[in-house]
């Protein structure tokens, strides 16, 4: 247990990467208001009390902060270096972030575009599922900035390579939760604006972040190795997540059908159910793998 004058003296070194986070934090958001001409956040978040946006901006800004977290890993003793690869490391989680908001859209969840079932539909559904997704790239983000590269450019290249091994491993498990979910999931979040749907996607998205943020935590330059560790703890993290339906189904709503209350009923209180059993269930999970992997 550390004395009150060494815990005193850390808080205070902590002080310019915390002051370099926010500027970075704010940053992210000034390019997410770039990078969506036409949508105005102010007027979508207090004029228009848009619900929909809300949750998706909510989901985004998290993301981000999860995202930048990741960068804090690798922190050496040098304060100029570590900013400066904080500031390094920061950008590109701002710009994967984005790009991984731009490729959901088109990939993943084709249907819930942003300026239509977002912002025109208000459809809080979608903007759950949505806002899942990118917390869940948070949490890819995260793991990327957590390996650990033999030189700067083999940094670009292991950042690039992983990230987009996560994009795939998200774009299987939105497949996985078609197949396991007993209902037409992109019908309820689209046309259906069914926001239990929308919850318990979004729920299953972040929980499939937190398996692959800790498979990726750590990987190096040896990228072929290390994507064989990230498929095999991936693929035990979704074998996981598919008992987690039916953990929620048998124990937590033993008394009623799940897929039913969901998807025909839409009720908000069964999709944070299956939600949490989707995160509760990836939490422990990746813990034991931290733990076990180092």
């Amino acid at each position: 247990m550390p004395s009150m004058v060494s815990a005193f003296a850390a808080m205070l070194g902590i002080v310019p990467y915390f002051a370099a986070a926010l500027v970075l934090f704010f940053l992210g958001k000034f390019v997410f208001d770039l990078s969506t001409p036409g949508i105005k956040d102010d007027e979508e978040l207090t004029q228009k009390d848009n619900p929909a946006f809300g949750v998706l901006f909510v989901g985004y800004m998290l993301g981000l902060a999860v995202a930048l977290a990741g960068a804090f890993s690798n922190l050496g003793p040098s304060l100029l270096d570590n900013v400066l690869d904080l500031g390094t490391s920061g950008l590109a989680a701002i710009i994967l972030m984005r790009v991984s908001m731009a490729l959901g859209g088109k990939l993943i969840l084709p249907g819930l575009r942003l300026d239509s079932q977002i912002v025109a539909e208000r459809n809080l559904g979608a903007g759950f599922a949505f806002a899942g997704l990118l917390v869940a790239n948070g949490f890819v983000i995260a793991g990327v900035m957590q390996g650990r590269s033999d030189s700067y450019l083999l940094e670009l290249l292991d950042i690039a390579v992983y990230w987009a091994a996560g994009q795939v491993f998200l774009l299987l498990s939105w497949l996985l939760y078609k197949a396991i979910a007993r209902f037409d999931a992109v019908k309820s979040l689209g046309a259906g604006k069914n926001t239990a749907a929308g919850i318990s996607v979004g729920g299953f998205f972040a929980a499939a972040g937190l398996v692959l943020q800790a498979a990726l935590a750590g990987a190096g330059s040896d990228i072929g190795a290390e994507l064989l560790v990230t498929v095999a703890v991936g693929a035990c993290g979704l074998v996981l997540l598919a008992a987690a339906r039916a953990l929620s189904a048998l124990v937590l709503l033993p008394k009623a059908d799940l897929a039913d209350e969901v998807s025909r009923q839409g009720n908000v209180a069964a999709g944070a159910v299956s939600a949490l059993s989707f995160v509760a269930v990836a939490a422990i999970f990746a813990a034991l793998v931290r733990s076990q992997l180092g």
